[in-house]
């Protein structure tokens, strides 16, 4: 079992530092983000699922050199073999067992290795993962999908057998026709995050460190204390003393979306939250959220999901 972390930025004289890749990143020409339609197509999967997404063992590994995204998270248990694959700035040569876990904002590449590697692997969207908590940034404090440091994890074999387990509850519920399969999914979702959690803090790594250097990070920590009052991006590049201009193109180049839909984003699944307690009028909704009338929050919720938030709530 070996596991050969090499950062690129060793390469090039001297250390990079964390603003030096965010540089690096906004330089970059747009970065293609992978579907989760296009990742079902990639692995030849018949079943369709817009949320989540399994990818059973044996299933040839997505090799792509060029750099891209995809809109979901993901966990992937390495059994056995080898992966070489680049997050950001970091290549790493990984050899099973291990867990990798990465992010949505993460831009990464795959390369063929000369042993085929025995992995499995879980897609989700935060959206799926997020539907019945009322945390709508509980995955933030999870930075081992974010952090170049922290997406690989090596493991010793009870380890690997108590995460497989986890897998093989996946492999036995996923495209069964079973009648509560979404809810079943989510909570091993959640079941792998928290054990993953357990394996960093075991270890001493910090999974909870946050690089203050990105402008990204520095946004988001805001959003979260902000969001409720605050959906104009001018307000969030002046309290991070940059122009509007810049903190826009940093941010879309970065993570692949704009500021303006990450504050959106916030909002929306907010509100998806709090449209599930019954006990919530949609007016008392919209003035939590700071909307200027209950017309106005509807057009908004109606436009990023084609549903009035009376519709939503009868849908759930």
């Amino acid at each position: 079992m070996t596991f050969n972390q090499q950062p690129i930025n060793n390469l090039l004289s001297g250390q990079i530092s964390k603003n030096k890749q965010l540089v690096s990143h906004h330089q970059m020409k747009d970065i293609a983000t992978y579907s989760i339609s296009r990742l079902q197509r990639a692995f030849e999967l018949p079943c369709q699922r817009n949320n989540y997404l399994y990818v059973a063992n044996g299933r040839e590994p997505l090799y792509n050199e060029e750099p891209f995204r995809t809109e979901t998270y993901s966990i992937l248990l390495l059994k056995s073999g080898e992966m070489h694959f680049k997050t950001n700035l970091t290549s790493y040569n990984i050899s099973g067992p291990a867990i990798i876990t990465i992010g949505p904002t993460v831009i990464r590449s795959f390369y063929r290795t000369d042993s085929t590697p025995n992995m499995e692997i879980l897609f989700f969207k935060d959206s799926f993962l997020l539907e019945t908590r009322a945390n709508i940034f509980y995955l933030n404090r999870y930075h081992f999908f974010e952090d170049d440091d922290l997406h690989v994890l090596s493991l010793h074999e009870p380890e690997q057998n108590r995460l497989a387990a986890v897998f093989d509850l996946i492999n036995d519920s996923y495209d069964k026709d079973l009648p509560h399969e979404p809810l079943l999914m989510r909570s091993y979702a959640y079941l792998l995050i928290h054990e993953i959690a357990a394996l960093h803090c075991k270890y001493n790594i910090r999974a909870d460190r946050c690089d203050n250097s990105s402008i990204f990070i520095k946004f988001r920590g805001l959003l979260v204390k902000e969001f409720w009052r605050h959906r104009s991006v001018g307000f969030y590049a002046d309290r991070l003393n940059v122009s509007p201009k810049y903190f826009s193109e940093a941010i879309k180049k970065q993570t692949g979306k704009t500021a303006s839909e990450w504050i959106d984003d916030a909002v929306l699944l907010e509100a998806k939250v709090l449209l599930q307690d019954i006990d919530l009028s949609i007016a008392q909704i919209s003035n939590r959220l700071n909307f200027s009338d209950q017309s106005v929050f509807g057009k908004f919720f109606k436009t990023h999901t084609c549903l009035s938030p009376i519709e939503y709530r009868k849908a759930l």
